[in-house]
């Protein structure tokens, strides 16, 4: 397995929490938890809402912002690819392949079924519940206007390997799908192909080769650690290609391009279609932690002041059964974690951690060896939405779990043991 780190801005793990009451440890060699103590507040498994375009989520839909977006947008140029054949291929999958509008940002997607399912990367849809979706207009050189915009649904996330699956409720007549490949269709040296939107330049095709395949690449973005079986390619890529797909000389996508390299040209990175069919066959959504700790390094060109953990209070918990002491990690002028020694021996440390700094437990870290440099367990919501998600086991003990399961799998396998 080989990891690459590039320089971009990276924030180490989700970051920490607090609340008025205890929370209940289990017991050393336990892997239970009372999460209605934590934070005061019931918890369950991760659940998907399917109700679509209530008042709320269209007061919340993004197209108002994104319009001005839109405004800089260039029409296609066909003509601007390189063979009869490559013309072709850029003709019959290009109307499957659409541009998704978030907010002010952009991305590309493609249509992979005939449910209006479109597959995409986790960082084009974000946190956001639903985004825009333009198809190709049936015109060359037609500029697109608001009336070309679909609201799309994001049905399931996968931010470990950085993928994300939408649902568009109007599928426009006469769109095909675009077929999946197999891994076997991937070889270093064969051609490739992209179909995107490269800084707005509206459904712009690429192609160059496949330099190298590599399973279980790591690459770090400035928000979350991922890992996937992914393809190098020489095939120029850029902001606006995320999501986009990644083509064979047969027209099936073979990867989801989603990165590049920013230590030198060249290097662009697609995610594997052996990672998209395992996405596509996974009932529910799939959580990262967080790359780097500390959600406000306070660090920027204009201002190099380095963050440091600070200590802003220790005492008793008020329940008189442990000592406590608060920081703030993050350098946000708030406590954002307290980590806390119950007084009982046989009890785990665990520090308790407040990520978005809305005054909730959103995450727990325990260590039965009440050691604070080596954890054991901890428990995440990765939404905010009140409801565990994410175990991960430390087996290395460090802060980063070595694996994860979702919250559903750990309960089963607790209560089988």
């Amino acid at each position: 397995m080989k990891k690459r780190l590039f320089s971009i801005a990276l924030v180490l793990l989700p970051i920490i929490s607090i609340a008025d009451s205890g929370i209940t440890i289990p017991k050393l060699g336990s892997n239970v938890i009372n999460q209605s103590n934590v934070g005061g507040q019931a918890r369950s498994s991760n659940k998907i809402n399917a109700t679509l375009f209530n008042k709320s989520d269209r007061a919340n839909f993004p197209l108002q912002n994104a319009l001005t977006t839109l405004n800089g947008l260039e029409p296609d140029h066909s003509s601007q690819t390189r063979s009869a054949s490559d013309a072709s291929l850029f003709n019959s999958i290009s109307p499957s392949v659409v541009l998704i509008v978030n907010n002010d940002s952009l991305g590309s997607g493609t249509l992979v079924n005939k449910n209006g399912e479109i597959l995409t990367n986790y960082h084009v849809v974000g946190d956001s519940k639903e985004v825009g979706v333009i198809f190709k207009p049936t015109k060359d050189m037609q500029k697109i206007s608001k009336t070309d915009i679909r609201r799309g649904v994001v049905l399931k996330v996968d931010q470990i390997s950085d993928l994300a699956l939408i649902k568009v409720i109007d599928l426009p007549i006469g769109r095909i799908p675009t077929r999946l490949g197999d891994v076997s269709d991937i070889g270093v040296g064969i051609d490739v192909h992209a179909i995107g939107h490269p800084q707005g330049e509206a459904w712009s095709y690429t192609k160059g080769v496949v330099s190298q395949y590599r399973n279980d690449y790591i690459w770090e973005t400035g928000q979350y650690k991922h890992q996937a079986d992914v393809i190098q390619t020489q095939t120029p890529i850029n902001p606006g290609n995320s999501g986009g797909p990644l083509l064979n000389n047969r027209g099936l996508l073979i990867g989801v391009n989603t990165f590049k390299g920013t230590e030198s040209e060249g290097l662009n990175f697609a995610v594997s279609v052996e990672d998209v069919r395992k996405f596509l066959k996974r009932p529910s959504n799939r959580y990262a932690i967080a790359a780097t700790s500390g959600h406000n390094s306070n660090t920027s060109a204009g201002n190099s002041k380095k963050c440091e953990v600070k200590e802003t209070y220790r005492g008793q918990t008020a329940d008189k059964v442990g000592d406590v002491i608060g920081y703030d990690s993050g350098c946000t002028g708030k406590t954002d974690l307290e980590v806390i020694t119950p007084y009982d021996q046989s009890q785990a440390v665990f520090a308790r951690l407040d990520r978005n700094l809305d005054g909730k437990v959103d995450a727990v870290y325990f260590s039965y060896k009440r050691d604070i440099t080596k954890w054991d367990l901890s428990f995440w919501d990765m939404n905010y939405d009140g409801e565990w998600d994410m175990a991960g086991y430390h087996t290395n003990g460090e802060i980063t779990p070595s694996r994860y399961v979702s919250y559903k799998e750990f309960v089963t396998a607790t209560a089988e043991n």
